[in-house]
């Protein structure tokens, strides 16, 4: 990223991945029950500009940015990315990443904290050239997303691995 190797390992507890598949369905039901023109992909690259390209952990984009065959989604497209806070890389998914989605544009980034007792998903939108966090979600709340659509967000099943 802009001339630099930046590396970390993938995250790869059972915790992490079943959080970003539990998020995954919340979106693909809410965008689903309002007929959003959006779809979810997790994991995808994000391209910006010619050398910049980023893997957000859950990326809502344009429905005709995100086809089958989809390898790179242009950052123009996204509405929402989502970071999963890992304790490899916190300063990335906290700081660094917010600050980049933010300088291109994207409407909403929300950051999901694992660890107890802070186990929350911090929604933020876009105001003017940084993101502005507008709630701290611990249980069930209904969250917009940048005035697009409105997810039935349920932490609580986030972290519940029953």
């Amino acid at each position: 990223m802009d001339g630099a190797l930046m590396m970390s390992p993938a995250p790869g507890d059972v915790l992490h991945q079943y959080v970003s598949s539990e998020l995954t369905g919340q979106l693909k039901k809410a965008i689903r029950s309002e007929g959003a023109h959006y779809r979810v992909a997790a994991a995808v690259n994000v391209r910006r500009g010619t050398s910049r390209l980023h893997v957000p952990d859950i990326v809502v984009a344009a429905r005709d940015a995100v086809r089958r065959d989809t390898m790179v989604i242009p950052i123009g497209a996204t509405v929402l990315l989502v970071e999963i806070v890992s304790k490899s890389n916190q300063s990335q998914d906290r700081v660094y990443k917010p600050a980049l989605y933010a300088e291109a544009g994207v409407p909403a980034y929300w950051r999901v904290e694992l660890e107890k007792p802070k186990r929350c998903v911090v929604v933020h939108e876009l105001a003017g050239e940084t993101y502005k966090e507008v709630a701290s979600v611990t249980g069930r709340q209904a969250v917009d997303v940048a005035g697009r659509f409105t997810v039935e967000l349920d932490v609580e099943a986030l972290f519940d691995l029953g």
